[in-house]
C-alpha cells in the first residue's frame, strides 16, 4: 500500500496500520451490533416497506459510516537492515529536514554510516552520537541524514496504565500485543507506540561506527559505542512494534525497537533492556495524521 511520504526520491516502504472493514474482531463487532440493532427493529416492525428501506438502506449505510469512521496510521520505513549488513550500504535512504516539514513526527532510526541514533518526538530531533573522547553529544538541529528510519505521524494518542506486575522487557512486549488486541490494533502490522512516565531501570546504548571495519553485523551495531544505564528517571519512549522483526531493523527475538530521551534532553539513546515499576504508561496512535 503506497503512501503519501513515497513520493519522495528515496526507496521508502508504506506499511499501513488499519482496522477497515472486515480487518480485525472490532470490525465483526461492529458488524454484528449493527446487525443485532436491525434485527430488533424488524421485529417490531410490520410493514413490508419499512422493513425493505432497513434491509436495502439503512443497515449498507450504517456499516459504510462505521467503516468511514475507522482511522488509518501509516508507518513508513526507509532503508533495509538486510542490504545494510549483507552489501554495506551505510548511505542516506532519509533527511530529517525534509520528513520534518509534516506535523507531528515520530521516528527512531540510524544516522548516515551508523554514526549515531535518531530519535524523533512531535517534530522534535535528538541526534545522539559519540564523538572521538567517547563523549556523547545530541544535534536538534533536525538536520541528520537516516541510513535507517522508521516515522509516523500521529496528531493523537490514547493511554493505557501499565500494570505494576509488568516489569520486565518481555512482559511488556506481552502488554503492548495484548492492549493492541483489545484496542483494535492488528498485530501482524507495524505500529507505533510511545511509553511516557518513570522507567525504573534502562540500559542504553549510543552507536559508533569504525569506518575501518569492513564486515557489518547485528551484533557489532549493538556493541560498538558507548552504553550506560538510567535509573527512576523520567523518559519519553518512541518505539515500534512489529512481528516481522525485519522490518523494525531488530533482532528476531524480540519485536520492539525503541528509542528514549530524558527528562532534561541530555540522554538520547536506544533502549537495549527497560524495567518497570508501574509508573509508566503506554500511549497508541488515536487518529490519522490531520
Amino acid at each position: 500500500m503506497k503512501g503519501r511520504l513515497q513520493q519522495r526520491k528515496f526507496p521508502l516502504l508504506t506499511l499501513q496500520l488499519t482496522s477497515s472493514c472486515g480487518v480485525g474482531d472490532f470490525s465483526r463487532c461492529i458488524i454484528m451490533v449493527h446487525t443485532i440493532i436491525f434485527l430488533f427493529l424488524f421485529g417490531m416492525l410490520h410493514s413490508f416497506h419499512r422493513l425493505f428501506f432497513i434491509i436495502t438502506v439503512a443497515l449498507p449505510l450504517q456499516l459504510i459510516q462505521s467503516c468511514e469512521s475507522r482511522e488509518v496510521v501509516s508507518v513508513t520505513r526507509a532503508g533495509e537492515l538486510e542490504k545494510l549488513i549483507r552489501d554495506g550500504d551505510l548511505s542516506t535512504h532519509a533527511r530529517l529536514s525534509e520528513l520534518n516539514r509534516q506535523p507531528h513526527l515520530y521516528a527512531i532510526g540510524n544516522a548516515t554510516n551508523n554514526e549515531g541514533f535518531i530519535t524523533v518526538i512531535d517534530g522534535k530531533c535528538y541526534a545522539s552520537s559519540v564523538d572521538t573522547m567517547r563523549t556523547m553529544t545530541i544535534d536538534s538541529s533536525c538536520n541528520t541524514e537516516a541510513t535507517l528510519l522508521l516515522y509516523s505521524t500521529v496528531s493523537k494518542w490514547k493511554s493505557f496504565d501499565i500494570p505494576a506486575e509488568v516489569t520486565t522487557l518481555k512482559q511488556l512486549e506481552q502488554f503492548i500485543s495484548n492492549i493492541t488486541t483489545k484496542y483494535n490494533v492488528s498485530r501482524t502490522s507495524v505500529f507505533c507506540f510511545r511509553l511516557v512516565g518513570t522507567a525504573a531501570n534502562i540500559n542504553w546504548h549510543v552507536l559508533k561506527w569504525r569506518p575501518n571495519i569492513r564486515e557489518i553485523t547485528y551484533k557489532k551495531m549493538h556493541t560498538l559505542g558507548i552504553t550506560g544505564n538510567l535509573s527512576d528517571e523520567q523518559v519519553d519512549v518512541v518505539g515500534f512494534f512489529s512481528k516481522d522483526a525485519k522490518e523494525i531493523f531488530v533482532h528476531q527475538e524480540t519485536v520492539l525497537n525503541m528509542h528514549f530521551v530524558n527528562h532534561d534532553h541530555s540522554l538520547a539513546a536506544r533502549i537495549e533492556d527497560i524495567r518497570l515499576d508501574g509508573r509508566m504508561k503506554l500511549l497508541l496512535p488515536e487518529a490519522a495524521p490531520e
